[in-house]
């Protein structure tokens, strides 16, 4: 006879369709900060005359792409986690920064929909303790379903106010409205956003289970109100307000005042070679590290930079680990065999942000490690710290360090 299992006896035949949902998720979510550099690189062109717009496009398309990188992060953190869900860091985060942030990455929908938009905030800052990217995430899925499921020309508001301890986000719309019965069902997964006519405009509640977890992760809640259809909605955000700043903690590559080491501080401009077998990524960051003033040598496969290294002996080498002809590991382990290049200072370029990358990249001889893209500020900050970066010549060759 056979034998019925319920679906929890056997939790792998969901795994599929769990997945399916993990990665729409995702690609909702990276499609926000897509679509705001795809508007960007449009509007480019024609405000070349007008350097203050080309200035704040240039920011504009600076936070989309550290956005991505933040997305790209969980992504990769999501795939190592069994139950899919990304880790969260904790940091001050000012509740205005985050709206303006939201609708910055909407506008392209809004412009294309001809909605108005009215933005309240409160002139004194609110902060609140949490995950920026993670809370971005909210706000923005909040203020593209207004936009996606209200009528062209019609109207959104969003609204800041402290009540209680917390800070409270509203983000109305008026739309078609949410028929009465749904509203309490709302954060459910995969249930239609606004009553029947989510269907017809393809839209279903995807993103919502989301920031149920999200807000709800950082002790707040959600809401939402409605009449009724064809009255418009509003969902509300409530989270803590953070009681008092709390330091962050300092960075493990931060030296104190008179630490020193075994070699003294390379002289600038430094000499530089950088390892990518991608064409655009070595070239780009050539340029920049020129710009710098650096003298800068390109190669783009492992065996030749192990030869101009030996030859010419830099002070820093930019080394990409996922190469087509050897691992960047193997080339940082080859490059410490050599004694007369002791002191040089070994940098890892990789798309990948986790733990165990960079534990292994440490333990090959790098001194540093850097997660793609890198921006330009932390290339400054990473060259700038060069000097804290040289390696002792040895146990016995290093002088006696204080520290005042």
């Amino acid at each position: 006879m056979a034998v019925a299992h319920s679906p929890t006896e056997h939790p792998e035949l969901d795994e599929p369709r769990d997945k399916d949902k993990s990665l729409t998720t995702w690609v909702h979510e990276i499609r926000n900060p897509l679509s705001a550099l795809r508007y960007a690189l449009q509007v480019l062109s024609s405000v070349q005359h007008d350097p203050v717009q080309v200035e704040e496009l240039r920011e504009n398309m600076e936070r989309q792409v550290d956005q991505m990188a933040r997305l790209s992060d969980r992504l990769l953190a999501s795939s190592r986690n069994a139950q899919g869900t990304p880790p969260f860091r904790q940091e001050l985060v000012p509740i205005g920064r985050l709206i303006e942030a939201a609708c910055e990455q909407i506008q392209p929908l809004i412009r294309r929909r001809k909605h108005s938009l009215r933005v309240q905030l409160r002139d004194e800052p609110m902060v609140v303790f949490g995950d920026p990217s993670r809370l971005l995430q909210v706000f923005a899925n909040l203020v593209q379903n207004a936009a996606k499921f209200t009528d062209p020309n019609g109207s959104l508001r969003i609204s800041v106010e402290s009540q209680q301890g917390n800070a409270v986000v509203r983000i109305s719309d008026n739309g078609p409205g949410i028929e009465l019965h749904r509203q309490s069902t709302i954060y459910e997964s995969h249930r239609p956003v606004r009553g029947s006519r989510a269907i017809a405009n393809g839209g279903l509640g995807i993103g919502l289970p989301l920031v149920k977890t999200i807000v709800e992760f950082h002790g707040g809640s959600v809401g939402v109100h409605s009449e009724g259809l064809g009255y418009g909605s509003e969902f509300i955000v409530r989270l803590p307000l953070a009681k008092e700043a709390v330091p962050r903690p300092q960075p493990a590559n931060e030296r104190s005042n008179g630490e020193c080491n075994g070699n003294s501080p390379p002289s600038l401009p430094y000499r530089i070679v950088v390892l990518d077998d991608d064409r655009s990524q070595r070239v780009l960051l050539a340029r920049v590290l020129r710009k710098f003033g650096h003298s800068v040598t390109v190669a783009s496969d492992a065996a030749t930079a192990i030869e101009i290294v030996i030859e010419q002996q830099p002070q820093i080498v930019f080394l990409d680990l996922m190469m087509r002809d050897m691992d960047g590991c193997d080339v940082a382990r080859r490059l410490r065999e050599e004694a007369e290049l002791a002191a040089v200072v070994l940098i890892a370029l990789s798309g990948n942000g986790d733990d165990a990358s960079q534990r292994r990249a440490l333990d090959a001889g790098f001194d540093r490690y850097l997660t793609k893209p890198v921006s330009v500020a932390e290339l400054a900050t990473t060259l700038a710290d060069i000097p804290h970066l040289v390696r002792h010549a040895g146990p016995s060759e290093s002088p006696a360090c204080t520290v005042g």
